[in-house]
């Protein structure tokens, strides 16, 4: 008997949840409405289940090089758009990941809110953003909200 409810409160006890491994470099390529590519470079740093890091925003578009007398070379041409981006409030849970970027749009603080799960070497993530009541566009009208955006950062393997 004493065996059975020995057994019985280990099952019952809850499993401490184990966090994903998510520390080091991932990369996400997004598509603008417009048709314009940018990619998202994250890293990674997470300590129990929290996650510090940084966020690297940046354009790519592709490009035909032309040297006279050699044939024509075509690639990515990717350049950083700003500084790298401090990563807060971020926990790791499980396979849930959750961080807020804050950046600076106008003159006002804008938070993007970043909720993903890990599967393996790729991240689903929806980001949303926060765009502050009253802010007002170039234009002079208000800024609408966003709809979230939804994409995948893949591990960078080095």
């Amino acid at each position: 008997m004493k065996k059975c409810l020995v057994l019985l409160v280990v099952l019952l006890v809850p499993v401490a949840v184990v966090a994903a491994d998510v520390s080091g470099k991932w990369i996400a390529q997004i598509t603008s409405p417009s048709g314009s590519i940018s990619e998202r470079v994250f890293t990674f740093n997470v300590s129990g289940n929290k996650l510090t890091g940084t966020l690297i925003n940046q354009s790519v578009a592709l490009a035909t090089f032309e040297v006279p007398g050699k044939p024509k070379m075509t690639g990515k041409l990717t350049t950083q758009t700003g500084n790298p981006l401090e990563i807060a409030e971020g926990e790791v849970s499980g396979d849930d990941i959750s961080f807020v970027v804050k950046s600076f749009m106008m003159g006002s603080e804008v938070k993007t809110v970043y909720k993903g799960k890990v599967s393996g070497n790729e991240i689903k993530f929806t980001a949303e953003t926060k765009i502050p009541e009253g802010m007002i566009s170039p234009s002079g009208s208000p800024m609408q909200p966003r709809p979230p955006q939804e994409f995948v950062a893949k591990r960078i393997v080095p």
